[in-house]
């Protein structure tokens, strides 16, 4: 027990009185709470863990779609990175191509150029006085001239094989060039051949005309 002195009554009653609510609110502790507070109070609970519950599919919904969003990110960028690795080989093959081709056709110009050459070196056709004098020469020499005019009429249809033969591949070639050739960068040259395709000019009709008439119509038509 507790025992207070206090000069005054007044005093004495407030002590009092703490100590009998005090003791109230002791007893209403120990006291079970009713079915009422007990049917809220697990209410309450619910209600929170039910909460709880939301927040937390809430938050793994979230996670789902930000790794998702980076999924889908990381494939277009391979995407990306697949797609400019492919039009960079794209280029790269387009370009050898291109260079082979020029190549090829380099070294093909280059040949017509060592067969005109040839044809320019040999000697020219014997003229038509000329087989006349020879003629009247003797049966041998007409014998001889017999031989080589043959073996040049061999000479010729081989020529003629060949120049057919070369004429293929050139068509054949121009055409690939055509289809890879890029018209803003025609050249002077360029254009100079576009019009003697488009008129009918070509090598072979110039060497055609190169071997007709004598020395000097072979020079003027080549120099032309």
């Amino acid at each position: 027990d507790f025992v207070f002195y206090a000069p005054r009554l007044r005093i004495n009653k407030r002590i009092l009185a703490l100590c009998m609510g005090n003791h109230e609110l002791y007893m209403r502790r120990r006291k079970p709470d009713t079915i009422e507070v007990q049917q809220m109070k697990a209410q309450a609970r619910e209600e929170k863990h039910h909460k709880q519950m939301e927040r937390a599919l809430e938050l793994d919904q979230e996670r789902k779609r930000a790794k998702e969003e980076a999924e889908r990110l990381e494939g277009e960028r391979q995407a990306a990175e697949e797609a400019k690795a492919a039009l960079a080989k794209q280029s790269a093959d387009q370009m050898k191509n291109q260079e082979q081709l020029a190549i090829s056709a380099q070294e093909d110009l280059e040949k017509t150029k060592e067969e005109l050459k040839s044809v320019m070196s040999s000697p020219p056709a014997p003229e038509q006085d000329e087989q006349d004098e020879t003629n009247a020469e003797g049966s041998t020499e007409l014998h001889s001239d017999g031989i080589t005019s043959h073996r040049s009429e061999e000479e010729r249809v081989t020529e003629a094989q060949k120049n057919e033969r070369v004429k293929k591949q050139l068509q054949a070639l121009s055409s690939e060039l055509a289809q890879a050739r890029d018209d803003t960068k025609k050249t002077q040259n360029d254009m100079l051949h576009a019009e003697n395709v488009k008129a009918g000019r070509d090598k072979y009709k110039t060497l055609r005309q190169i071997r007709q008439g004598n020395t000097k119509q072979r020079i003027d038509e080549f120099e032309s």
